[in-house]
């Protein structure tokens, strides 16, 4: 077996648990009652299953033999919505910090799994940006009821 491909089941696995960390962030914001931000967080959900699908799939393409780990469970309470948000930046930078990982060593061990990568790649650069936005904009907030409810109802809106 080849070092990147099983960085690329790891990550296949992260993003399986990036799901889980995204439906306890929704869990969290359920109980706000606040119906936006729970749609954003179940959208992350299913793009994070798609994300491991995807590796999933190439992975049996190339003929790998593809290994699922357990997950841990995830944080289910946060201080804050600007808090919870931080927290999801944070893991969205490590999701980067991974796929940049496995494009480097693709690149010297096996372009196709670098020709697959790249379009994560470009998926994480969108990715922190859209959640720091909200970052800041819950930061310009700064925890008003009437703010709050102006974004939720923006978010509720996602595709």
């Amino acid at each position: 077996m080849s070092k990147v491909l099983d960085l690329l089941n790891e990550q296949m696995n992260f993003e399986y648990e990036s799901a889980y960390i995204y439906k306890a962030m929704a869990a969290y914001t359920d109980r706000l009652e606040l119906d936006g931000f729970t749609h954003w967080f179940d959208s992350q959900v299913k793009e994070e299953i798609e994300h491991g699908e995807a590796i999933k799939h190439f992975l049996q393409e190339v003929g790998y033999d593809v290994r699922y780990k357990a997950i841990a469970e995830p944080q289910y309470d946060y201080e804050s919505l600007v808090d919870v948000f931080k927290a999801a930046l944070a893991h969205e930078k490590e999701v980067s910090r991974r796929i940049y990982e496995i494009a480097e060593l693709a690149k010297e061990e096996d372009l196709r799994v670098f020709s697959f990568i790249k379009g994560f790649i470009d998926e994480q650069v969108e990715e922190e940006d859209t959640v720091g936005k909200i970052v800041t904009r819950l930061e310009r907030i700064n925890g008003n009821w009437g703010g709050i409810y102006i974004l939720d109802h923006e978010l509720g809106y996602r595709k």
